[in-house]
């Protein structure tokens, strides 16, 4: 078992596979159940989406550390990044009846990850840092 609570990536969609085998076992380590672990990946999936997409513009030499945290009740995932930066709580839930009835795709993972999270943190400092929490509690 890798007992390492970090790991680097390159930004890019294609190691999204390693960033979930990464968070599922760090959430089943941490005692949440199934369908627990299935939204904390979802989230942190879609969270790192948004940062290779919009921050670093699919730009694989920019890179995502990904670090977990875990005290009795709370498991903290911190990505860490460069780039521009996007704070997931300034941005308003759509209206889910008026967004299917356009037909978007994308555009979800903020819903998601405010659904399935119970806190969003975010940090700015500048462009060479931005940190993204996302927070379950047990």
């Amino acid at each position: 078992m890798d007992s390492s609570n970090k790991i680097l990536l390159a930004s890019s969609t294609k190691n999204l596979s390693v960033l979930r085998k990464f968070i599922e076992s760090k959430a089943i380590d941490f005692g949440f159940d199934e369908s627990t672990i299935i939204q904390i990946i979802l989230s942190v999936d879609e969270a790192c989406t948004n940062i290779i997409k919009h921050a670093h513009k699919y730009d694989e030499n920019e890179q995502i550390e990904v670090e977990t945290k875990a005290d009795k009740t709370e498991f903290k995932i911190i990505l860490k990044y460069k780039g521009r930066g996007f704070d997931p709580n300034d941005l308003h839930s759509p209206d889910m009846k008026e967004y299917f009835s356009k037909y978007k795709v994308g555009g979800l993972g903020v819903p998601i990850m405010k659904k399935f999270m119970n806190k969003i943190e975010y940090v700015h400092k500048n462009s060479d840092y931005n940190s993204l929490t996302l927070i379950k509690v047990l």
